[in-house]
């Protein structure tokens, strides 16, 4: 028993520890709450457990949160409230006078918060009659609104139940009276949003003497103690405290009255485990240690994390800085950081933190911080986009190559493809409108040869969409660019210092590249507004056999089939194949006209095209900058002036600092005081998972003086996000 009891104190003592550390700011520690409607007989309950006389007069009413820490100790001890008196108490009744003195200490008014507040009272009971237990109560819930006590009052005290409730390592104590109708007793259906499973919910049934035997009103709160009416896993548990005219009855009058009564009638048919102070105390005990033994691993994860986030956040903010070899350090530190991912970036090796960061979007598949990646990607697209939508008019042989209502819906989806219009011709429609223009723009050519004028005429009009796709792709090149460099920078340092940066340093040099891109674009296209084909080598006259072959014999082909009404596998005779070609190509300017068409076919090399903005374009003008856009070398260059202007810190990053490593302080001690109790826990084969010890024993009951300790405590500037924490003052 004395093992089991000196296990307990030590799994409370760590929680406890943790709260005065601070941790319970930062993170959600384990913890009973006990709330109800004010009247609801929480005081009482409280005083029961403790044998600690609390507020239970409306003047005096609970106004904040009081934590109330019960310990087993040799020996009673005497501690007095730091900030009020050099009174020692000793005495259980002082207290409501002293939580009014600590209401003062806090400065709590009416005209603050309606007279409610966030901060919390440390109440430490320790004495050799005491068991291992520590409970929050709460303010009470109220809905009617009087002289002490005001309508805003009403959404300050349920903010602050809720905000306990709302931790999910709260085991909640939800007391309801008997003395009033359970459905106007709103603090289940609270309980309920918070804990829908009703698993960290233990309802406590107060002044059942009130009841008439036999009554139906007696029969409800029967099926609540059954678990019948509301089925909650820890259970139900009913007390029967004072009565005002037992007010003033000992604790040990109150425990046999207590007794008494649930061994009568119809209450006596309920397990003893369920009624009774001193079942109570028991069961409680047994709750909250199991509740901290269980959540003691997550706990350990939950500090570690935050420890993780402050450091990372503390590393982003960097040193201290007020000296001007600090500031340049602290910028050098930045640039050899973004030369480091910059060059991963371009190189396609992902291998830092940065990348494995998730993006902030996706776009055509690819994570927009593997640079590399997206780049190929954007070419590939471009590509695509160049083969479809770069020409003008789709030359078809046949109507059966005309795409379909689909195909085109299907392409128009495609990056580079918003606003096509599909366009096509036939072969043999483009050749009369060259006759006709050949007709209008004769020039010194012999009969039968291509207008070298018609050639270009026809390939500047084919290639009119390549300056607006490639314009596209490469600005939308240059927005992933720029993109990535801000989101580098936003990783390697503070929005105040990122923007600086940003402004000054680099937003310019990305002006200049985009400036750079658009004149190398400029020069890329401008072969195809104006000038004359000039192709160089044999591979233009290569391509134009190939066309003029492959003309010639679709026409061949034509004609022999169609002779004779042929199969494709017919045999055909020297006469049939002379029969076919005689007078074939006799009008000297149609001939032409095919000429011209196979001629602009060879030089329109789309290819060509999109590699050259590939590699002269994008690569040159706009990646190969970036090796040089922000280096030490540019820090070194900058004056002494700009340094500053750059690296100095504003007031509030040096307090974000002082408070991160305060944060830090707080749990990189709660994480040595978690580890400490770990090893000395009987533990399994692995690691971090904590030894059961059945818990079959009982705690003792109270019958010594006790000895009362205050704390008044504050809440943290971030308890509003992670649940009120006792911090001491003085």
């Amino acid at each position: 028993m004395r093992q089991l009891q000196s296990e307990q104190s030590r799994v409370l003592d760590i929680v406890d520890e943790l709260r005065t550390i601070g941790v319970g700011a930062l993170v959600e520690l384990p913890q009973l709450i006990v709330c109800g409607n004010q009247s609801s007989g929480k005081s009482s309950v409280l005083e029961a457990i403790s044998r600690v006389r609390f507020p239970a007069k409306s003047n005096v009413c609970t106004r904040f949160a009081t934590e109330v820490i019960l310990r087993r100790r040799p020996s009673s001890s005497i501690k007095r409230l730091r900030g009020f008196t050099s009174e020692a108490f000793s005495n259980g009744d002082d207290l409501p006078s002293l939580i009014e003195k600590a209401k003062e200490c806090m400065e709590i008014t009416e005209s603050v918060n309606a007279g409610f507040s966030d901060d919390v009272l440390k109440v430490e009971i320790s004495g050799p009659d005491k068991p291992e237990l520590t409970l929050v109560d709460l303010p009470g819930l109220y809905y009617s609104t009087s002289q002490d006590q005001g309508r805003k009052g009403i959404s300050i005290v349920r903010g602050i139940t809720e905000r306990y409730m709302k931790n999910t390592r709260s085991i909640i104590m939800a007391v309801i009276t008997a003395k009033a109708d359970y459905h106007l007793q709103e603090v289940l259906d609270m309980a309920r949003k918070f804990d829908p499973q009703r698993e960290r919910t233990l309802g406590i049934i107060t002044q059942p003497d009130i009841l008439e035997p036999s009554s139906e009103e007696e029969d409800t709160y029967l099926q609540f103690l059954r678990n019948d009416k509301v089925s909650l896993q820890l259970g139900w548990h009913a007390l029967r405290n004072r009565s005002f005219e037992t007010r003033d009855a000992s604790d040990d009058a109150r425990d046999e009255k207590e007794a008494a009564f649930f061994e009568q009638g119809r209450w006596a048919s309920i397990p003893s485990e369920n009624v009774g102070i001193d079942s109570l105390r028991r069961r409680l005990s047994n709750i909250l240690f199991k509740h901290i033994r269980r959540n003691l691993p997550e706990l350990v994860t939950d500090v570690r994390k935050k420890i993780e986030i402050r450091q990372s956040r503390l590393t982003t903010l960097g040193e201290a800085r007020s000296s001007l070899q600090q500031q340049r350090g602290f910028l050098l530190g930045i640039s050899t950081g973004f030369e480091k991912i910059t060059g991963q970036a371009l190189n396609g090796m992902y291998s830092d933190r940065f990348f494995e960061d998730g993006p902030e979007y996706i776009l055509m598949g690819q994570d927009d911080r593997r640079l590399r990646a997206m780049i190929r990607e954007l070419n590939e697209c471009f590509a695509e986009a160049m083969s479809v939508r770069g020409k003008r008019r789709t030359i078809i042989h046949g109507w059966n190559q005309i795409l379909s209502r689909s195909d085109i819906a299907a392409l128009s989806a495609k990056p580079y493809m918003k606003d096509w219009e599909y366009s096509c011709v036939s072969r043999e429609s483009l050749e009369l409108e060259l006759n006709s223009q050949a007709r209008r723009k004769r020039g010194i050519e012999l009969p039968g040869s291509a207008n070298q004028l018609l050639v270009g005429d026809l390939f500047r009009d084919q290639a009119r969409p390549w300056e607006e796709i490639a314009r596209e792709h490469m600005m939308h090149a240059w927005s992933v660019v720029r993109y990535f460099i801000h989101s580098v920078l936003q990783h390697l340092t503070t929005e105040h210092t990122y923007s600086l940066i940003a402004t000054s340093l680099i937003d310019p040099e990305l002006d200049k590249m985009k400036e750079s891109l658009l004149a190398k674009l400029k020069e890329l296209t401008a072969y195809t507004k104006r000038g004359h084909p000039l192709p160089v080598g044999k591979s233009f006259l290569s391509k134009i056999q190939e066309s003029r072959d492959d003309r010639q014999f679709k026409a061949l082909e034509q004609r022999l089939l169609s002779s004779k009404n042929a199969s494709a596998d017919a045999s055909f005779t020297l006469n049939d194949l002379k029969k076919a070609t005689t007078g074939s190509e006799t009008e000297g300017n149609e001939f032409a006209a095919a000429e011209i068409i196979d001629q602009m076919q060879a030089y329109y090399d789309v290819m060509t095209f999109v590699d050259n903005v590939a590699i002269l374009g994008i690569e040159n003008c706009l990646l190969a900058p970036l090796e040089t856009i922000f280096t030490a070398q540019t820090i070194n260059n900058l004056s002494d002036e700009r340094i500053q202007d750059l690296a100095s810190e504003p007031s509030s990053v040096e307090q974000e600092r002082k408070r991160l490593s305060e944060d830090l302080r707080k749990l990189q001690e709660g994480l040595s005081t978690l580890r400490l109790f770990s090893t000395q826990m009987p533990t399994l084969s692995k690691p971090m998972v904590f030894s059961k010890v059945p818990l079959t024993t009982q705690s003792p009951l109270f019958n010594a003086r006790t000895s009362i300790p205050f704390r008044s405590t504050n809440e943290c500037e971030d308890s509003k996000k992670n649940g009120p924490s006792c911090k001491c003052v003085g």
